[in-house]
């Protein structure tokens, strides 16, 4: 059916762009280019783009990530889940800068850049595309204005719902020049509360209920940060240093009632989950970039994070005739993070631009875990609860962007990895690990609105250390995550390719397709805990290794304008965006022996947004639909489905307002529906003993912000 979907779409956009007139519409430039010039309309084979602030006019944008969004055929990469600083760049510059950050994502550097102040963006899409984003073969940069005024942003929203209660927020920053200093302040301060309701029914394996459980709870999460930044000049240097301080704390109440399948009460149940608790993070990064050498350019990066991570959780039950038990966990987690890494840039060579380097950087996890159980009257003990888990990594670099032609560009380059991983505490355990991470992407500017990417290359992803210290969820039958000292990182091939055309004044489409070959495949495996004399005392799931998977993703991506439609009936500023993903995998189930998916991997998502603006009166209409298929999870005794409901979203924008753009939004917030098949043995068993099944609401909300510039 969905294979159909993304067929049928092709064709139909194949068919729309071959009678649609394609229309060339920015210019090619650089960062270096004098901010103040109008964007000539023009495409260049080079693969060069420019956009000045009146291609953006039309719809209103209070901020530089307005704009970004509304760039063709462009989505913001994050760079997120591999190994190393240098290869988590994602595709977004800010003056021609990375920025030397973990802790703000750069949707959120975005956002405290006015609009106005931005004098123009510049798209690349060749490989090589800029020496600060390995491996990205698309990339913009926001060139920001000079000016000595001090100017900001902020944006203020107040959240609304049946039993809901009001809940603001605020996000707000300056930025103030004094020659060739900068600097920035930011804060942001943020309350969410939620309601949500719904039955877990407990049944035979023949589908008889046995027992309902009636749910009705609350749940918030407040968090409040502070940050800054400096950016300057120490003679011919470059010198940029950021900081940032936040508070995190979180809660979850849940009640319960039981009663049989006769609909008579039995009991009741009371759960409370807190974490973070109160937490506070740190964050202290910065670079300085100068020329030691002729044709050389270096930069070195620093970036040092820690803090804590602290959780609690209780269930208390009640049945009738009934002892009352209490089952309770508690954990504090204290990880930290330095990060050193060097870059030079030699363009010694005609049409190559050759960057070598090496970044060192050193991880930590200080896990303390412990759990309380009233029946059993005392500590339960469970594998890996307290843990201290330390890597340190060195991984020299070099890679070449090689200029074939003025349509072809070439970027190849590898990585070694250098890393010890040591465990210390309830698990010992030390490793040493050596990888080549090659790469090589090779993009052809077919015309000045078509682009193809083939890309080839190694990855190895980063190790989540939570996941070598034990956690239990309280919310799904006490469900402990075992803490697996033996787990050890991932590793992909991808072979991928993709094209993207644009077409009309601001419409494209994209498809991008991979096929991954994976070695250590992450998973759910049992691990099991045995006695002195080696007898099985106790069996868990947690993450860990199940041996090699395939793996096959496709991504269409449609930005369709509507004014040729519109238009000559009388209106325009119509468009509609569509983005499917389809996620093909599989593995061979450690428990079964037979094939399978790979746990927590929905097989296609897809989003829809339909947006009008009425430039001229203010006013944006507009709204968005999400659907996804199921995940599954596959523990050893239980298979588990998860289906998320529709998200669906209605919002109106009024940007003549004195004060900004004022934006009103209602939004049927997404429940969830999660089946439980529990097994009488091990899932290899076939003999299945109890199904769950769990049906969870929210109510909708409405939401009322104003967002504006200074």
């Amino acid at each position: 059916m969905f294979g159909l979907k993304i067929r049928w779409a092709l064709l139909t956009t194949a068919a729309a762009m071959l009678v649609m007139p394609s229309v060339a519409h920015a210019h090619v430039d650089n960062a270096n280019a004098d901010a103040n010039a109008n964007a000539d309309m023009s495409v260049t084979p080079t693969g060069g783009r420019k956009f000045d602030p009146e291609f953006f006019a039309a719809y209103a944008p209070v901020t530089a990530l307005d704009m970004v969004k509304r760039i063709p055929g462009f989505s913001i990469d994050r760079g997120e889940g591999r190994r190393g600083f240098g290869e988590n760049a994602g595709n977004v510059l800010v003056d021609g800068d990375r920025p030397s950050t973990k802790s703000d994502d750069i949707m959120t550097i975005l956002s405290r850049i006015p609009a106005s102040q931005v004098a123009f963006i510049s798209l690349s899409e060749q490989a090589g595309a800029d020496s600060e984003t390995q491996g990205q073969g698309q990339v913009i940069n926001v060139v920001r204005k000079r000016t000595t005024k001090v100017n900001g942003t902020y944006e203020a929203t107040i959240v609304a719902g049946t039993r809901y209660g009001f809940q603001p927020s605020l996000h707000t920053s300056a930025t103030m020049r004094r020659g060739d200093t900068s600097y920035e302040l930011n804060f942001s301060s943020s309350s969410e509360r939620f309601y949500g309701f719904g039955p877990e029914d407990f049944k035979t394996a023949s589908g008889a209920l046995v027992e309902r459980r009636s749910y009705a709870g609350k749940g918030g999460n407040d968090e409040a940060a502070l940050g800054g930044a400096i950016k300057t000049r120490l003679g011919g240097a470059k010198l940029n240093i950021n900081g940032q301080v936040r508070w995190d704390d979180k809660f979850d109440i849940r009640k319960a009632e039981y009663s049989n399948a006769a609909q008579i009460r039995t009991g009741e149940e009371f759960l409370r989950r807190e974490g973070p608790i109160g937490d506070l993070s740190y964050e202290l990064g910065g670079d300085i970039e100068f020329s030691a050498l002729p044709k050389t350019n270096t930069k070195i990066v620093g970036l040092y994070r820690t803090g804590e991570q602290s959780r609690f959780s209780s269930i208390e039950t009640a049945r009738i005739a009934q002892p009352v038990s209490l089952f309770e966990t508690r954990s504090r987690n204290e990880p930290m993070e330095a990060v050193v890494r060097m870059q030079n840039d030699w363009a010694g060579l005609s049409r190559h631009a050759v960057q070598f380097g090496a970044e060192i950087a050193y991880n930590r996890l200080d896990a303390q875990f412990s759990v309380t159980n009233s029946v059993a009257g005392a500590v339960t003990n469970f594998p890996a609860s307290n843990v201290l888990v330390e890597e340190t990594r060195f991984e020299p670099f070099v890679s070449d962007v090689w200029t074939v032609g003025p349509a072809w560009k070439i970027e190849a380059g590898a990585i070694a990895e250098f890393s010890k991983l040591t465990l210390s505490g309830d698990s010992t355990a030390k490793r040493s690990f050596f990888f080549i991470k090659p790469r090589a992407i090779a993009t052809w500017t077919i015309n000045p609105q078509t682009t193809l990417e083939l890309r080839a290359e190694r990855q190895v992803a980063q190790l989540d250390f939570n996941e070598f210290a034990t956690s239990v969820d309280v919310t799904v039958g006490n469900q402990v995550d075992a803490g697996n000292a033996d787990l050890v990182p991932e590793k992909t091939t991808t072979l991928s390719a993709l094209i993207r055309h644009k077409f009309l004044d601001r419409g494209s489409v994209q498809f991008r397709g991979d096929y991954q070959l994976v070695s250590d495949t992450q998973d759910l495996v049992p691990i099991t805990v045995r006695d002195a004399g080696g007898n099985i005392t106790a069996q868990f799931d947690g993450t860990g290794n199940i041996g090699k998977s395939t793996k096959w993703n496709g991504e269409l991506e449609i930005t369709l304008p509507l004014d040729w439609l519109t238009k000559p009936i009388g209106f325009t500023g119509v468009e509609v965006r569509h983005v499917s993903h389809y996620h093909g995998s599989r593995v061979t189930d450690p428990v079964t022996g037979f094939n399978r998916r790979v746990s927590h991997r929905p097989l296609w998502h897809q989003q829809w947004d339909i947006r009008y603006d009425m430039a001229d009166l203010g006013l944006v209409f507009g709204t968005s639909f999400g659907i996804q298929d199921a995940n599954f999870a596959y523990f050893f005794n239980e298979k588990r489905r998860q289906k998320e409901d529709n998200r669906t979203t209605i919002f109106i924008e009024y940007s003549k307002f004195k004060l900004g753009t004022i934006r009103f939004q209602v939004t049927d917030t997404a429940g969830f529906r999660r089946d439980r098949f529990i097994y009488a043995g091990t899932r290899a068993s076939g003999s299945l003993g109890q199904i769950v099944n769990r049906k969870n609401s929210l109510d909708p909300l409405l939401q009322l912000s104003l967002s504006g510039k200074f």
